[in-house]
């Protein structure tokens, strides 16, 4: 899916690239938000993660209709980036649930505490999902050695069906640790808004979401202008391929690095690492003319190691953070993730085709500002429920409202 919209403005034009990735990021971010968590909870995280990539597979064939029959290329690209959308959402919220419940079995079992068994399986999860995104980006320039876009899009869409028939032999995600027996039922309704919620009542998640929307703009503004204008007139259609093959190859090369430095430094310097990068890239395309960026044809490729390592941060630990933040609340934490990410690019998609270089990557410049901002103040509010909680708990261990004893319990 990522091999394919990094061409989607290079082989649809910049109106119907821009219009199909819109409609791909809000029906993915309409799904987080509506549905997702109420489907997960019912059919539970593996067989959602069956499912929505079952679905997912019309996104990638709608690129091969598009290619193929040219009177339905908008119907066909439209309707393929609505229905990849919708199971985008419900696949990444399942996505996040089953990593969560794997981190906490795999802490418990190895001894490890949740915060380095979430760093670790995320640096793994990201280097073998980005790992795989690198071997098909470089296919996406590679096949057209041998054919057409009808026959780079066909060996994708045959890809992406086989992928989506593996996941049934992936085990079902493992029981949660923590007794949920007791937990108030909750209606259908109060399931479907549980991500929303989550995002009005708690600032930590507030705070969080600056990120994820600075990087589902971010992300646009590389797929949609990076790519689709300066790398294209830079090195040919052909070769936009081997140059966006950088991103997913140096957040492979980051992922254990940055899961081994987490444990020494925590996630938050990390996390801000990852927005400076977002941020110089906007400032250099803004601050150089077009000319002069095309001018240095491979030389680009500064850009997307730059990309990578802000790549490498959003799927590793980006991911840990959230399911150290949220331990109980994974399904709608990781929907929220989608929602703020997925409607920022859906926004972006839209509106970047009206606006000039100045103006979108200003947004993302200030996006990355903001995001800084935002992960520290939603680690000290952290720290400090942490602090609040432990009073609490130290109190309760001391006093038995029925024993004026002092215990030793704590």
């Amino acid at each position: 899916v990522t091999a394919v919209l990094g061409l989607a403005s290079a082989n649809l034009g910049d109106e119907l690239g821009g219009v199909q990735s819109g409609t791909l990021y809000i029906t993915y971010t309409l799904s987080a938000l509506i549905i997702a968590t109420g489907l997960v909870h019912k059919l539970g995280a593996k067989w959602s993660l069956v499912c929505g990539l079952s679905l997912y597979c019309a996104y990638v064939a709608s690129f091969l209709l598009a290619a193929k029959v040219e009177s339905i290329k908008w119907p066909a690209a439209i309707i393929g980036s609505g229905i990849g959308g919708t199971a985008a959402g419900w696949l990444w919220t399942a996505q996040g649930v089953y990593f969560g419940r794997v981190c906490e079995h795999y802490a418990l079992d190895s001894g490890m505490s949740k915060q380095e068994s979430t760093s670790w399986l995320g640096a793994i999860f990201a280097s073998i999902y980005v790992g795989f995104e690198v071997v098909l980006r470089l296919a996406s320039s590679f096949l057209y050695d041998f054919g057409s876009d009808v026959f780079v899009y066909t060996i994708f869409t045959i890809t992406a069906i086989a992928c989506a028939g593996l996941m049934v032999l992936v085990p079902k995600e493992p029981a949660p640790i923590e007794d949920v027996a007791s937990a108030k039922p909750m209606s259908p309704m109060e399931r479907l808004t549980q991500a929303g919620k989550l995002l009005v009542n708690d600032s930590r998640m507030r705070w969080v979401a600056g990120f994820e929307i600075m990087f589902g703009l971010a992300t646009s503004f590389i797929n949609f202008y990076i790519n689709g204008t300066i790398v294209k007139n830079a090195v040919g259609k052909k070769n936009i391929g081997y140059m966006t093959a950088v991103i997913p190859a140096v957040a492979t090369v980051m992922a254990f690095p940055y899961s081994k430095l987490t444990n020494i430094i925590g996630k938050a310097p990390v996390m801000i690492c990852g927005c400076v990068s977002y941020l110089v890239i906007a400032v250099v395309v803004v601050g150089l003319s077009d000319s002069t960026l095309e001018g240095m044809k491979w030389g680009l490729i500064f850009l997307y190691i730059l990309g990578g390592n802000g790549r490498s941060v959003f799927e590793g630990t980006n991911k840990a953070m959230v399911a150290d933040l949220f331990p109980e609340q994974k399904s709608a934490a990781f929907a929220n993730v989608i929602i703020t990410s997925g409607g920022a690019s859906a926004v972006a998609f839209f509106l970047f085709p009206s606006l000039d270089k100045l103006a979108m990557g200003s947004i993302v410049a200030v996006a990355a500002v903001e995001a800084i901002v935002g992960i520290v103040c939603a680690f000290r509010i952290n720290a400090a429920k942490n602090q609040e909680w432990m009073k609490v708990e130290h109190k309760e261990s001391f006093h038995d409202p029925d024993d004026n004893d002092v215990t030793l319990d704590a």
